[in-house]
């Protein structure tokens, strides 16, 4: 094995750390089934080998120590279980975890990070070691949080982790002066970006990206296991203004349309005879749909990854309420020029260069001949007007 693999933060890896690198590796299996659950996996290890794995596959599937313990069997009895979240403790779509634990006769039990839910944090781990199950806690803890990062910011903040997705040229366009935006980058990058919305429980945009580009925003990937009509489709549609024969209508996503509440009561009854349209009422905010109630009432209804594809005002509007979670900027070596064309980011911007957003930037990579940018916002905004 390469020798940057046996390598934790603080030297060699341990052989706890080794087996929870192996369950990392399984529970990135359920990225694009399980949420709004979190990725989980789990190996089951006697006398320093595994006997037996599983991992999360769905959502309101077999959890990955239950998935595990099933495939050892009678094996589990005295082994150790090493799992990437604490186990639960309490009844939901399936049942607890810890209970299966201790059914299978597990001896110890090896947890890289606690549930952040404070309704369960630290529950499970007092029911094993209450039954006298040695716990160990906090094995690479900082890589599980990494893998389960929306997980953690949709159940810490009820709100949904948000990724904010741009593709322009060099100069940093998103169209040309006539409004063409198809293609500025190449087919590995717009490949990349719908296995990105396969991963995704919504994607979001504006009115205005839905009236010039009619994008119709599908993943083109077939996901086995995933949830019927994800990911869904969000239009920010203040005024009700999209056809009904928008391409966001068709296929078997579920189409949303953010409409501000006043809009809703003054023309209820003209809505309500036609179908095929989900209202989602939104409180207003200066003129505006307020982006905050908007986010909180995708996250009531499941939505914990929410993937942003608007144009350059949308962007700045959730860059401005410090909503962003998460970047991904493809740049295509291009230059489209015209002071009319559209760019990534617009809105007011800011008065001075110092001002500006900082970000931190976590990747690069090269797909095609475009580059990829992944990071997260840095700073907070300051001196906006």
């Amino acid at each position: 094995m390469n020798r940057m693999h046996l390598l934790s933060e603080t030297g060699y890896l341990s052989t706890d750390e080794k087996w929870m690198l192996r369950a990392l590796h399984l529970a990135e299996k359920g990225r694009k089934t399980v949420s709004p659950n979190p990725m989980v996996g789990a190996c089951v290890v006697k006398k320093n080998r595994i006997v037996a794995e599983g991992y999360h596959r769905f959502f309101g599937g077999d959890h990955a120590e239950v998935a595990a313990l099933k495939r050892a069997g009678s094996k589990a009895k005295g082994a150790t279980l090493c799992v990437t979240l604490e186990p639960c403790s309490t009844w939901g779509k399936t049942p607890p975890c810890v209970a299966a634990i201790l059914n299978a006769g597990i001896q110890k039990v090896v947890i890289g990070a606690l549930d952040p839910n404070p309704k369960h944090h630290g529950k499970g781990v007092k029911a094993l070691r209450k039954a006298g199950v040695k716990v160990k806690t906090g094995v690479l803890a900082g890589r599980v949080e990494k893998q389960n990062e929306s997980f953690f910011k949709f159940i810490r903040s009820r709100k949904p982790f948000v990724v904010l997705k741009m593709a322009q040229s060099l100069d940093g366009k998103i169209a040309t002066k006539t409004g063409a935006s198809r293609w500025i980058t190449s087919v590995p990058a717009r490949r990349f970006v719908h296995e990105l919305r396969a991963e995704q429980d919504a994607i979001l945009i504006g009115k205005n990206t839905l009236l010039k580009d009619n994008p119709n925003l599908s993943p083109r990937i077939k996901v086995r296991n995933q949830i019927e009509g994800k990911p869904w489709r969000v239009v920010i549609d203040p005024n009700l203004e999209v056809s009904p024969k928008a391409n966001i209508f068709k296929g078997e996503q579920l189409t949303l349309l953010a409409v501000s509440e006043k809009t809703l009561v003054q023309r209820r009854s003209h809505e309500k005879s036609k179908q095929g349209k989900v209202l989602l009422p939104v409180h207003d905010k200066d003129g505006k749909l307020d982006l905050d109630d908007l986010l909180k009432k995708l996250a009531s209804l499941g939505v914990a990854k929410l993937l942003c594809e608007g144009g350059g005002e949308l962007a700045w509007s959730l860059l401005e309420g410090g909503h962003v979670d998460k970047i991904h900027w493809l740049i295509a070596p291009k230059l489209i020029g015209g002071r009319s064309a559209k760019t990534s980011v617009e809105g007011e911007g800011f008065r001075l260069p110092d001002d500006g957003i900082e970000c931190e930037i976590d990747h690069v990579e090269k797909l095609g001949e475009d580059w990829h940018f992944v990071g997260k916002i840095k700073a907070s905004l300051k001196n906006i007007r």
